[in-house]
């Protein structure tokens, strides 16, 4: 089993999940505007706890965003610093998908979409239909929160993220289950282990953050 570092701080919370020799550790707490000071002293810690170094690593994910501008540029230029420092190599995940990937492990939900607050009026929205092999198809995009639209969702789709209460009175019509429930990079890792496997790395300078501008990219696994 590959020894994978994790690392996500594009929400409030502040986590980090690392897994090696078929064990898993986490860290994970809300601590809003405080990521910069604090997560490589939490990294530090959880690293000599377990008495691990980060050349025994074989490859560091990160959260890439959408979500705090602050905090993805953190959670992307430390596994940059890390994985090149180390020489090995970075996984690319978006925070939209790691939200869904809870929902979809726990909840067993097909239908997952999620809803981050963007600030000024704005909202980051990804869809995620899974089937039985797993992520069939993900949408993602920026858009006015004003021109959030339900007609594409039904009481089957979940609903999960901060930006859910923007539009509570829209998603209330529908009767869907909702959940505000911010990224943990328990499900980073989750997502992490199956790029690896798949051979989807990248080298430390094309991990970077992800910005959406609107544009819709519908991606087919």
């Amino acid at each position: 089993m590959a020894n994978i570092l994790a690392i996500e701080t594009s929400s409030e919370a502040c986590s980090l999940a690392l897994s090696y020799n078929k064990k898993v550790v986490s860290f994970h707490e809300e601590m809003p505007k405080q990521h910069t000071e604090k997560l490589l002293g939490i990294l530090e810690d959880m690293m000599k706890k377990e008495s691990m170094d980060f050349c025994e690593l074989d490859a560091i994910a990160a959260g890439c965003g959408p979500g705090s501008f602050t905090g993805i540029r953190l959670a992307c230029s430390v596994v940059q610093g890390l994985a090149y420092s180390s020489s090995i190599p970075a996984i690319r995940v978006s925070s939209l998908e790691i939200m869904a990937e809870h929902v979809n492990k726990k909840h067993h939900v097909k239908d997952v979409v999620t809803l981050v607050d963007a600030h000024m009026k704005q909202l980051y929205l990804g869809r995620f239909v899974y089937d039985r092999q797993g992520l069939f198809s993900s949408k993602e995009e920026a858009l006015e929160v004003k021109d959030f639209c339900t007609s594409n969702f039904n009481s089957n789709t979940c609903f999960v993220g901060n930006g859910c209460e923007l539009v509570k009175s829209k998603i209330d019509k529908l009767k869907s289950k909702v959940y505000l429930h911010l990224p943990n990079a328990i499900d980073l890792l989750s997502l992490a282990k199956k790029k690896f496997e798949k051979g989807e790395t990248v080298s430390p300078e094309k991990l970077l953050p992800i910005y959406l501008t609107g544009e819709e990219h519908w991606v087919k696994s």
